[in-house]
């Protein structure tokens, strides 16, 4: 073996001298293979490379996947609609992000992708949005409510606020768009389809002629929710709750016409007997026709000095003493509620010798709350419209568009124009005070109360006529299809389920101009409503030349009159219909693009938010099943909402509102700085002043004075760790988070290219590789497996974790780590093992994150050498990376069984090596050498004897011992630490020892015959490089 031996040369330099020359000199370092790439620390990326990495990330790979990929291995996402009246949030980015992850992974398992972005465009939030335009200053359109500007453009004709709309809409769309694709989202943003485009509008139409010609549309005069200050019917999707709504209640006495037999052959009830209702819709009351008691309760017969006898409900006596603030008397008790159904009453705002209501029956009157029996208006509530039904009373509603009384409302007041919710409901109460028929009023009374969600005003229930779509027709078909549909998380079946088994009909018709007209016709005499297949493929025929605009502008004409209907006069009709209605339509989109897939539904995948299992799933469901008998989707993914750090909703109010854009651009992070100044008190401010800040801190700051690349993939990395099954949170902590995980990523990409920059591009056999670099594979294969099956089933948060874990603590904190003196200082077969795992790392790390942050793995991927390019596809474009087989065979298992068992030797090691140098004995751990004591013969020992060649550089010392018994020869004198440990299930000791070698001035390790000596190793290294005389 070569040897050298150092000389002072006539500079006082330390010099290598060989047996072999004497002649040429080189510098040590030069001789050590030190990482090298152009891949930088932080990225560097101008704004204009930044969008070029861009497109070759999204809008390029889009058009690749879709003209290489098979047709016949096909992944349809279809993508619900957001509406188009707003900035972007971080509820959007969570949404489209997610969406974006789905898409790029089926890309990577080589199916041909098929992802059409869509607005929906329609509605009264946007028509809302236009009239708040109208008129006036911004700072004026600020402070307009959505129900004064309503008010205040009242008279605008319909062909007005639709161009007002369309081009709010439009500008929406291309600045929300612009976002999007500015967060790497990719898709056939080039054919991106709008509720208002025509072809779509046009779409729609025949749905609802389909749904016609099966007698699923219809016209009715019942209840339902309506907004005065929108002025229109609302969806149960389109109200939101407000747990503290503040009601008048009242408790009246209703005067009984007839008593019935029952309470007639009772000796102590008067005649003049009433009934006790308490209601906290008071305003309802002159829509009163009939009073609910439930035939299984009793009742009881009470006396008032001041109301005389009242008949309520036995369990509900006391509550009403509380109403009345007054002691009852007890008359009568046990009487039968069923004995009760004969009993007429008397309106008590109507005149006596008005018609008498009846007394019924309903199961749904309790005695936990009220008087145990109920005011029924049935044309202000469904469940007293439909208990009516049964007995052939028809709903009254006298009440205007405006929710303002009309004349009918009570025969001998006039009450024309005052609205329910205020001075109408007030006047109501001063009526029932001066009748004498006021037990009590509630003036507080707090309770949870329909909200219209845009306006943010209460809705009342009131009878119209009104366009409907017969869900009870089609509900067993819905619901059949629904248990064939997989659900993520599960409880979304039950979700849906439930609110599709709960609803017998769908209000269709909108009283509002911005959206698809409902295509019914009326007789001009009678004001029948004309509405079937023929009438309907005539105006279809008629919009396709003319577009929708057209029903409202044109003049009165037969041209929108089918021929065989011309023998009569008919006029348009002016209600639109449900927005719901219009995106739950959009499933057509695809089935006209993509065509029909044999044995499956249209759409691989819907995914929303967790309140569209009652809007665009359950619209889309019904839509589809109405037409097709089908569910349009195979799978249904939905999110939560998200929410700030504290778990609170992000609003203007509470200043705790994040938008995308300012995390990309690095805004974010100023004005968290700033808040942060804001909080602190002057004493903590300056000594925070005085502490470092931790390095992502204080590159995200830095990286905010400056123009920087786009932040895009720590918006994505937030999206992806959030667990989107529950609300999601964001904010400074988080995305500190986040973006400190990506630097993580980043560093060990930097680290892999670094050693891979000489690398060659021969791949080492596995059987050649060293055990500890098998190992690592084998993690690796597990890593890739666990990530498929996460990837699969939509666990992305579960990626993040196992990758950050596998970033962290077995790359960075351990297996990288004890690479370096391998790839540093070796040649051979132990630095080129030690490359062929990183080249393999390096492929599978960019293969699993790719989907998430491709811009990252892309930049890397631009960095790479020849020999890298040469021999793994780019990330973004890749086929899943699938680890061969001999990486978790049954072998490799084993040895993955052992090397984590060996993880108690590790840490025993690396505990005595510290306890050293907290003692002062060692600076370095190559000080040191290692004594692993195991007993002998037993399993330990052998994997001990396998991996020996390996132990110095895993356990980051100069030498490794393996003994069967204690050291009885260590010098006197010397110091020593040991610690047991269990590897593979039996006893050892770690024992660390001074090394008995000299420092080699190459590699460090102590393991030279003296000072001026390079050891062997290093010697044959330099030898073997052609070197003759190195300079130290």
């Amino acid at each position: 073996m070569m040897r050298s031996l150092f000389q002072i040369t006539k500079h006082g330099k330390r010099s290598i001298m060989t047996s072999a020359t004497m002649n040429s000199r080189v510098n040590l370092k030069d001789t050590l293979k030190l990482p090298t790439t152009t891949f930088p620390i932080r990225s560097s990326l101008t704004p204009a490379s930044a969008k070029e990495l861009l497109e070759k990330c999204t809008d390029d790979l889009y058009k690749w996947q879709w003209e290489n990929l098979p047709s016949d291995k096909t992944f349809v996402f279809h993508d619900g609609p957001p509406f188009a009246n707003g900035a972007l949030h971080t509820g959007h980015a969570m949404n489209k992000i997610l969406k974006d992850i789905i898409v790029r992974y089926n890309i990577k398992l080589g199916k041909r992708v098929s992802y059409i972005p869509g607005w929906d465009c329609h509605g009264l939030p946007i028509e809302l949005k236009a009239l708040q335009n109208i008129r006036g200053t911004t700072e004026n359109v600020s402070v307009m409510s959505p129900a004064e500007a309503i008010e205040k453009n009242k008279d605008l004709h319909a062909t007005e606020i639709r161009g007002l709309a369309r081009k709010l809409a439009a500008e929406t769309v291309e600045a929300q768009k612009a976002g999007f694709r500015s967060w790497g989202v990719i898709g056939d943003w080039e054919n991106a389809y709008r509720t208002m485009d025509l072809e779509y509008e046009v779409r729609q139409l025949r749905v609802f002629k389909e749904m016609t010609k099966k007698g699923l549309i219809y016209r009715h005069f019942k209840p339902v929710y309506w907004s005065p200050s929108s002025r229109t019917a609302l969806a149960e999707a389109e109200l939101e709750y407000n747990e503290a709504h503040n009601s008048k209640a009242a408790t009246v006495k209703f005067p009984l016409a007839n008593l019935g037999s029952y309470l007639s052959s009772l000796p102590n009830v008067d005649k003049t007997i009433s009934a006790a209702i308490w209601t906290t819709t008071p305003w309802s009351i002159p829509g009163n026709l009939a009073i609910l008691i439930n035939p299984d309760l009793k009742y009881v017969v009470v006396n008032s000095s001041k109301h005389g006898q009242l008949l309520a409900g036995e369990e509900r006596v006391e509550h009403l003493q509380k109403l009345m603030d007054e002691d009852l008397e007890v008359i009568v008790k046990d009487i039968p509620g069923k004995a009760l159904l004969d009993v007429t009453y008397n309106h008590p705002l109507f005149p006596s010798t008005a018609s008498p209501h009846p007394v019924l029956a309903a199961d749904y009157v309790t005695s936990d709350t009220g008087t145990g029996l109920v005011h029924c208006a049935p044309g202000h509530g469904m469940e007293d419209y439909l208990t009516c039904q049964k007995h052939n009373i028809q709903p009254f509603s006298p009440i205007d568009d405006s929710g303002n009384y009309t004349s009918d409302a009570l025969p001998t007041h006039d009450l024309t124009g005052l609205p329910v919710l205020s001075v109408g409901q007030d006047k109501i109460l001063s009526l029932l005070s001066d009748h004498n028929v006021l037990l009590g009023c509630q003036p507080k009374f707090l309770h949870k109360y329909p909200y219209d969600w845009r306006t943010k005003l209460p809705i009342i229930q009131r009878a119209t006529p009104q366009w409907f779509a017969g869900v009870e027709m089609i509900k067993e078909s819905a619901t059949s299809e629904i248990e064939k549909i997989q659900f993520v998380p599960e409880a979304g079946q039950h979700r849906l389920h439930a609110y599709v088994s709960g609803r017998d009909e769908w209000c269709i018709s909108r009283q509002r101009t911005w959206g698809v007209p409902i295509p019914a016709l009326y007789e001009v005499e009678s004001g029948d409503a004309l509405l079937t297949e023929e009438s309907v493929e005539h105006i279809i025929s008629v919009i396709e030349k003319k577009g929708t605009d057209a029903w409202w502008s044109d003049p009165d004409s037969e041209e929108w009159v089918a021929p065989q209907y011309r023998d009569k006069k008919y006029k348009r009709g002016t209600e639109t219909m449900d927005v719901w209605f219009d995106s739950g339509t959009s499933w057509t989109l695809i089935r006209e693009k993509l065509g029909e897939r044999e044995g499956r539904a249209l759409v691989d995948i819907y995914l929303e938010g967790s309140d569209q299992h009652r809007g665009w799933f359950q619209s889309s469901l019904l839509t589809c099943v109405a037409s097709t008998g089908k569910a349009p989707y195979e799978k249904v993914v939905t999110h939560g909402f998200v929410l700030d750090e504290k778990g609170k909703k992000m609003s203007k109010s509470l200043g705790n509102i994040i938008s995308p854009q300012e995390i990309i651009d690095g805004s974010y992070w100023q004005r968290a700085g700033q808040m942060a100044k804001v909080a602190q008190k002057p004493e903590k401010a300056k000594k925070q002043k005085a502490e470092k800040k931790p390095k992502a801190v204080a590159e995200s700051s830095q990286a905010a004075k400056k123009e920087q690349s786009p932040d895009i993939d720590t918006l994505r990395l937030w999206v992806a760790m959030t667990d989107f099954t529950a609300d999601g949170t964001i904010g400074e902590k988080v995305l500190r988070f986040a973006q400190e995980a990506l630097r993580k990523y980043r560093m060990t990409g930097r680290f892999l290219l670094g050693n891979l920059g000489d690398w060659d591009g021969k791949e080492v056999p596995y059987n050649e590789l060293l055990k500890i670099d098998q190992y690592a594979l084998y993690r690796l294969a597990e890593l890739n497996q666990s990530s498929k099956a996460e990837y699969d089933t939509f666990a992305f948060s579960k990626i993040f974790h196992s990758t950050n874990v596998f970033n962290k603590v077995f790359l960075s904190a351990f297996y990288l780590n004890i690479l370096k003196d391998r790839l540093y200082v070796d040649d051979g077969i132990s630095r080129a093992s030690a490359q062929t795992t990183l080249f393999y790392i390096l492929k599978h790390y960019l293969n699993i994150l790719s989907p998430i942050v491709p811009l990252l793995t892309e930049e890397i991927w631009s960095h790479s050498t020849l020999a890298i390019t040469q021999n793994m596809d780019q990330p973004v474009k890749s086929q899943w990376v699938e680890p061969p087989a001999e990486w978790s065979s049954e072998a490799a298992k084993e040895l993955g069984r052992k090397f984590q068992s060996f993880d108690s030797c590790v840490e025993a090691v690396n505990f005595v090596v510290e306890d050293a140098r907290n003692a002062k004995s060692l600076r370095a751990n190559l000080e040191a050498d290692i004594i692993l004591v195991v007993p002998e013969g037993g399993e330990a020992q052998k994997f001990l004897k396998e991996i020996e060649s390996e132990l110095t550089a895993i356990l980051l010392c100069s030498k490794v011992h393996v003994s069967t018994s204690q050291p009885s020869n260590l010098d006197e004198g010397a110091w020593s630490y040991s610690k047991p440990f269990t590897l593979l299930q039996e006893e050892g000791t770690v024992i660390a020892v001074p090394a008995k070698g000299q420092k080699c001035p190459r590699c460090w390790m102590y393991t030279s015959r003296s000072e001026v000596e390079a050891c062997d190793r290093c010697a044959g290294v330099v030898e073997r490089l052609g070197s003759c005389t190195a300079t130290a």
